[in-house]
């Protein structure tokens, strides 16, 4: 029986070794090795997550004349999006416009209304519990429009992402 005890140890030096020389990806290793017994303690890092998927915009904004008079188009439908994260801290959701049409964005559909500049912004998503979570928001657009804004359809002008916060 001292025999298999023995073959253990050797077994769990080997590992330990190989362990220590590739590093463990970045993780400490702690092991106590005697002759009765062995001790190993791994410790493991999770990393923040977060990743996007768009399930549905618009392919573009259709600008009228009636919307130019107004000063503002609202997007008919809404964009949907699938959020996963797993921090603690929530995530940031940025926005990029594309469009030279428009002065601002009003963006319906977060924790709170939010207002963005002509180049976009970025808001900040609580999280919605521990580990990893899914959340599907459903956005509305409001365009304001830019004085040089004029009549026509224009490719849809916003680029979503995200980033643990």
């Amino acid at each position: 029986m001292k025999d298999v005890g023995k073959s253990w140890v050797r077994a769990l030096k080997r590992l330990l070794f190989s362990g220590v020389s590739l590093g463990l990806l970045g993780n400490p290793l702690v092991a106590t090795i005697s002759s009765d017994e062995a001790k190993l303690t791994v410790t493991a890092t999770v990393l923040k997550r977060a990743s996007l998927q768009v399930l549905a915009q618009p392919a573009s904004v259709v600008v009228t004349a009636a919307d130019i008079a107004r000063g503002y188009v609202d997007v008919p439908g809404l964009v949907q999006v699938a959020v996963q994260s797993n921090s603690f801290g929530g995530y940031m959701l940025m926005f990029e416009s594309q469009g030279d049409f428009m002065r601002q964005t009003q963006v319906r559909g977060l924790d709170k209304n939010v207002q963005l500049e002509a180049a976009g912004g970025s808001v900040a998503q609580g999280a919605s519990g521990r580990g990893m979570s899914k959340t599907t928001l459903d956005l509305e657009f409001r365009f304001v429009l830019a004085e040089s804004a004029r009549q026509g359809v224009y490719a849809w002008p916003m680029r979503l992402s995200v980033t643990p916060i």
